[in-house]
């Protein structure tokens, strides 16, 4: 199985809300490209992958298999952050981190509070 090895990860729970209901859509892994033994993604490229269908603890790392087939490796000590399904678009498009998708959100806020 080739394995893709991230730096800078981050576990994404992502939440959707339907008539003021929060429904959570599942969990995405966020992160930079350190080491791919597929070559389908170039060193230090910032990515999402699809939905997580598992996760394994291998000694001080965790290995996250994807809904796609695809096999990650991140350290034990990532992040786990929260975001909404418009926000992890915004991830994806503009190829953001998570980091960088939570300071727009903090912007946002910010603006909205001075208008």
């Amino acid at each position: 199985m080739d394995k893709t090895h991230l730096k800078d990860a981050c576990i994404v729970s992502v939440y959707d809300y339907k008539e003021f209901e929060k429904q959570f859509l599942g969990e995405f892994l966020s992160g930079v490209v350190i080491d791919n033994e597929t070559f389908r993604f170039r060193p230090f490229e910032q990515i999402v992958t699809s939905k997580i269908v598992s996760k394994s603890d291998v000694e001080d790392k965790l290995e996250i298999i994807t809904h796609n087939g695809s096999y990650y490796v991140i350290d034990a000590d990532h992040k786990l952050i929260d975001i909404s399904f418009v926000e992890l678009v915004v991830m994806r498009v503009g190829a953001y981190s998570a980091d960088r998708v939570l300071e727009m959100r903090e912007q946002l806020k910010s603006q909205n509070k001075s208008h």
